[in-house]
């Protein structure tokens, strides 16, 4: 899926760990090297939001690797 300049990505690994991914722009090497947590207090209210869709959402067992 991609919006404009932006790809969403989901890894999960089927045990309870997840990682919802935007990127802007492209994803590099650089990029990947340079993620860090975010710890913003006012970042809080999206925070919220963005487990709430993490929490619904999985990878589907099925060839295409397609996300629900």
């Amino acid at each position: 899926m991609n919006n404009d300049n932006y790809s969403f990505y989901l890894a999960d690994d089927h045990k309870g760990n997840k990682a919802l991914t935007i990127i802007k722009g492209e994803l590099n090497k650089e990029l990947v090297a340079s993620i860090g947590k975010i710890n913003d207090p006012n970042f809080a209210s999206s925070a919220d939001e963005l487990i709430k869709i993490l929490n619904q959402s999985t990878i589907k067992k099925v060839g295409d690797n397609s996300c629900n």
